[in-house]
């Protein structure tokens, strides 16, 4: 049994990573690696907010436990998970705090990762959120390996910079985009030629205003002098006069240097940063007007993109989180029972309090929600009396209809 765990495995492919000196080396060439292989996209504004917009609206959204009976959804407040899931994953993070870190990792670095700590009985005492650094295959493959744990994790914890090892099954791992659904890739490594376009446009930006909003200055030296000596002293002078500041640089004597000046109109920047938000903002499934731009949106429109922002973009994430957590979280006996962690993606599709009460009154007098079920969705105390249905007193049954026609109606 032992030696099963000193067979051969292969690594998996990860994200190529840099040290200070290669970056400095790369950069000499021209080749900025920090931009999209390290933090510094985040830098990117477009990119920034996009990760903000995804982390937040996945946390935002509480999970519940609960069980599948004939009368439907019971949340399973006695459980000891159901607390971990709600309010504290661990003693030192909240709900919101946990799921946000591992989606800003899924979306940044590629896996959204947590270590799972149980007890002898596999019950979940903790989660532990953790960065992923590789995933260590058997090298016979998941399907010819005769391994129980075909898959080694290597990963790092808060507050220790140690590399230590699990197995697959004692994570929670939430991959990005995965063309094998093992391995999975960034969306800083997919549009890394975008987000680098983005970080130049911007340094560009912040160049041009540190210089006051004027380009570089050219200053060429006139003067008829022929003795060497005297022209390298005149062009000394001028050297330690103006290549210092930044703005002014200088040409050797006898050098016609004339200034290229593009503006930004010229070079159509604005319908170019427009394009490059928009690519950004496409991969992460962000739609425009949540980044401010209103431009093709009015109030029809909003709640439409809205409500297509939740299908599209956020409902796939949250099934691979309930798929994920189902399967590691909760024991085969808690499954068969029918236990299950599920979001409540109803608070997202929250409006305005006319449309609201709208909404509830058809629900309650179409015989579908309780008065009371409808005052708990109003944040409202329940009333004696009103957990029974109610419907209009002319509605019926088809198969009711005519049954009194020709009977004479009793006084």
């Amino acid at each position: 049994m032992i030696s099963k765990f000193f067979e051969k495995r292969e690594e998996t492919a990860t994200v190529p990573s840099y040290s200070d000196i290669e970056l400095a080396m790369l950069k000499a060439f021209g080749i900025d690696a920090e931009g999209y292989v390290s933090d510094g996209a985040l830098k990117e504004a477009t990119y920034f907010t996009c990760i903000k917009i995804m982390s937040e609206s996945i946390a935002k959204i509480p999970c519940y436990l609960v069980q599948e009976t004939e009368n439907g959804n019971l949340r399973l407040k006695n459980e000891s998970l159901y607390e971990k899931l709600v309010l504290r994953p661990n003693p030192y993070m909240t709900a919101i705090d946990f799921w946000k870190a591992l989606e800003v990792n899924r979306h940044h670095l590629g896996n959204g990762c947590a270590y799972i700590e149980k007890d002898a009985k596999g019950n979940v005492l903790n989660l532990w959120p953790i960065e992923l650094h590789r995933l260590i295959i058997d090298d016979a493959g998941l399907i010819s390996s005769k391994l129980k744990n075909r898959i080694l994790v290597e990963y790092t914890q808060t507050g220790n910079s140690n590399i230590e090892c699990c197995f697959y099954d004692e994570i929670i791992h939430l991959k990005s985009f995965s063309s094998n659904g093992i391995n999975s890739k960034a969306n800083r490594v997919m549009m890394s030629s975008t987000i680098d376009t983005g970080i130049k446009s911007q340094k560009y930006l912040n160049d041009l205003y540190n210089n006051g909003l004027t380009n570089k200055a050219v200053v060429q030296l006139t003067s008829d002098t022929r003795k060497e000596l005297d022209l390298k002293n005149i062009q000394a002078k001028f050297d330690r006069l103006y290549s210092n500041n930044g703005r002014i640089f200088t040409v050797p004597a006898g050098y016609n240097v004339s200034t290229l000046n593009l503006s930004l109109a010229d070079a159509q920047f604005e319908q170019i940063r427009r394009m490059s938000i928009s690519q950004i903002a496409s991969s992460f499934g962000i739609k425009m007007f949540q980044l401010n731009d209103l431009k093709d949106t009015n109030n029809n429109s909003l709640e439409q993109q809205q409500l297509s922002f939740l299908v599209d973009t956020l409902l796939i994430l949250f099934e691979s989180i309930e798929q994920e957590i189902d399967w590691k979280l909760l024991r085969p006996d808690q499954r068969q029972k029918g236990m299950k962690c599920r979001f409540n993606t109803s608070v997202m599709l929250r409006t305005t309090a006319q449309v609201q009460a709208d909404i509830l009154t058809k629900y309650v007098t179409s015989g579908i929600y309780t008065p009371n079920e409808a005052r708990l969705m109003t944040q409202q105390m329940a009333k004696e009396g009103a957990d029974e249905l109610v419907v209009n007193s002319g509605v019926m049954k088809l198969k009711d209809l005519g049954k009194n026609d020709g009977k004479e109606v009793k006084k």
